[in-house]
């Protein structure tokens, strides 16, 4: 059983945003646009250190009183900010990409921004369990065939990716919309099981669209769409 080589030294404790229907995989980029000012003191400070801080997700099931304290998931990413920008109206624009699947030890200090301590979170590859690499592109082509999310765009950049690891992320990243199940991928370990839950969505999402073409096709043939 084999673990992901570490990339950069990430420190114990680092800031963070806890941002609701957010999640952020390693190897991804993601756009952020900071306005609050506990952000952008943090965006300050880290620009002036390391350069990282994480994006946490919210838990959103929760009761009013909880949800006041925006209350994180146990699991998250640290990304590095490789473009900063401020804007006329002092606002920032950021530019992310996610560096290592973290856990949540314990929350530090909530001001002036939130501080976490963390552990890393390395994905373990099993040489026994495959990544079904090969079937994940044959959803995606039908995918994108039925009048999917996947476009040429997407399946040029993924499909030639070596790094299975990398590949299954991104591929989860761009394609999952649904913020729980998203964090759900996130949270597991085990890159052949991660690999697994993806493909399952995508099969699942490609019975959904050749149902709805198969229908509309049907009505089509009954004249029921005609003028």
């Amino acid at each position: 059983m084999n673990q992901e080589p570490p990339e950069h030294s990430i420190p114990e404790e680092i800031p963070a945003m806890t941002l609701r229907g957010t999640v952020l995989f390693p190897k991804a980029m993601m756009p952020l646009r900071i306005f609050e000012e506990r952000y952008k003191q943090m965006l300050s400070d880290v620009l002036n250190d390391h350069r990282m801080f994480a994006i946490v997700g919210e838990r959103e099931n929760v009761s009013e009183e909880e949800a006041v304290t925006e209350p994180p998931f146990g699991m998250a990413t640290v990304g590095l900010i490789r473009v900063s920008k401020k804007n006329d109206d002092q606002t920032s624009f950021v530019l992310l990409q996610g560096l290592q699947r973290v856990k949540i030890r314990e929350i530090v200090r909530e001001e002036p921004y939130r501080m976490f301590r963390i552990q890393p979170f390395h994905t373990l590859v099993e040489p026994d369990q495959p990544v079904c690499r090969k079937e994940i592109i044959e959803q995606m082509e039908k995918n994108k065939a039925l009048g999917g999310e996947v476009s040429d765009d997407i399946l040029e950049y993924l499909r030639p990716m070596d790094d299975d690891i990398a590949f299954v992320d991104l591929v989860a990243f761009t394609l999952c919309k649904h913020v729980l199940r998203k964090q759900a991928l996130l949270e597991v370990q085990r890159l052949g099981q991660r690999a697994r839950m993806l493909l399952d969505d995508l099969k699942k999402e490609n019975y959904k669209l050749e149902l709805y073409k198969n229908m509309l096709g049907k009505q089509e043939d009954d004249g029921s769409l005609r003028n």
